[in-house]
């Protein structure tokens, strides 16, 4: 069972090296994508470790523990860092706020 790393590198690279110029509304889509795609590559990790961790509390034999084990920090790690960037984004959002025109 391979969980595929996040790529918001991959998609924003590929958004601004389909056009040489974007429009505000062509790169406020390509990084709502990159989000959305980031979110659901956190969420995909979360649903495949909890799906581990229930086989192996049935005692099915697909899945050992070191696996489950390595599948739940993946998924620990991602959400940490989906949380810290949430955070980063909100802080700079707000200290926008705070600037005087």
């Amino acid at each position: 069972m391979n969980i595929t790393p996040i790529s918001i590198n991959t998609a924003a690279t590929d958004a601004a090296a389909s056009s040489g110029r974007q429009t505000t509304a062509q790169a406020q889509q390509g990084f709502a994508d990159a989000l959305e795609n980031a979110l659901g590559t956190v969420n995909n990790s979360q649903q495949t470790a909890d799906q581990m961790v229930t086989k192996l509390a049935n005692g099915s034999t697909d899945v050992d523990l070191h696996n489950v084990m390595i599948a739940m920090q993946k998924a620990d790690v991602m959400l940490k860092t989906t949380v810290q960037v949430r955070d980063r984004v909100v802080e700079a959002y707000q200290e926008v706020m705070r600037m005087q025109v």
